[in-house]
């Protein structure tokens, strides 16, 4: 399942923008301008809806659902700025009767008309306004120098380690983002990513010595505790965690809870087209709704919505 595409929904939220637009021109026209005059009104009343549409972006892309990821916010910002300025056009040339001169005269901002801030805010408040929860959310390629892999690709590695684990009696379970779109998350994919256990781990090293980019290391940050390895496997990243003592924390407590998969109690589930040992749904969303990372609550969401359609 691929993540939904988010035009659709951005441009029903514009329509909304320019609604608003509207609205608050009139109530400028009818109660800024006979007391102030211009250019008073017009400034007062641009940047007034430049603040009221920083607040409702702000809204829009806190609640995308993945979060969304930069690309797509930018994307969203010129479609929006595209679709302003032909409406603005458009609504004064044939509605207000505005002439060609006095409509671009709007643009120069030498001619005193502050028009442009409403542009500029269309046009840059998607991504900055969307960038921390995209960063949290681990969907920020340029920060974090990686970029959602093909799912096509993904699919070709994920059979070849399904086929090592299953040829080597590995006990293993996939998690993260992995996990999560086999219980119902759409969220695009960056790396695949699994709990082992260390002696299978060990028996594995000749297999996946060319593959290895980071050899085994000890990592604890502010969500994990664990040891892992990192491979590239055709140009897919895959990482390897040991199941063994790895822990988590909770966000909300900093209190740290063991991650350790019961492997036995691991599902094989259809992931990608593979069938492939999967983190049971109820570890998973308990870790998730523990650590509480903006990926981690989309992900919740996304769950808790495919498993309510099924029931």
């Amino acid at each position: 399942m691929r993540s939904p595409s988010r035009l659709p929904r951005a441009l029903v939220f514009w329509l909304f923008l320019a609604a608003v637009a509207i609205v608050t021109g009139a109530l400028r026209e009818s109660l800024l301008r006979p007391r102030v005059g211009e250019p008073w009104a017009h400034w007062i009343g641009t940047l007034v809806l430049c603040a009221i549409f920083v607040l409702l972006i702000h809204r829009f892309v806190d609640r995308l659902d993945p979060p969304a990821a930069p690309n797509e916010l930018w994307t969203m910002g010129v479609v929006w700025l595209v679709l302003t300025v032909c409406f603005e056009l458009i609504f004064g040339r044939l509605a207000l009767g505005s002439s060609w001169q006095e409509l671009i005269g709007a643009y120069d901002p030498g001619s005193g008309r502050i028009w442009w801030l409403v542009l500029l805010t269309v046009l840059l408040a998607p991504p900055f306004l969307g960038r921390q929860r995209a960063r949290e959310a681990g969907l920020a390629p340029i920060e974090r120098r990686i970029e959602f892999i093909s799912e096509d690709r993904a699919a070709e590695v994920l059979a070849w380690l399904s086929d090592l684990f299953r040829d080597k009696g590995v006990r293993y379970a996939a998690a993260g983002g992995l996990a999560a779109r086999s219980w119902g998350a759409t969220r695009p994919l960056v790396d695949l990513d699994f709990f082992v256990h260390a002696e299978d781990l060990d028996r594995l090293a000749a297999d996946l010595a060319p593959y290895i980019v980071q050899p085994l290391t000890a990592l604890k940050d502010d969500h994990w505790d664990l040891r892992f390895m990192r491979l590239e496997y055709t140009g897919i990243p895959l990482e390897l965690s040991v199941a063994e003592h790895a822990r988590y924390r909770e966000s909300a407590t900093g209190e740290w809870h063991d991650m350790c998969p019961t492997f036995d109690e691991c599902p094989e589930r259809g992931v990608l087209g593979v069938e492939v040992r999967i983190m049971d749904r109820e570890d998973l969303l308990e870790y998730k709704r523990r650590v509480d990372r903006a990926v981690d609550r989309a992900d919740v969401a996304a769950i808790e919505r495919a498993h309510s359609g099924l029931t």
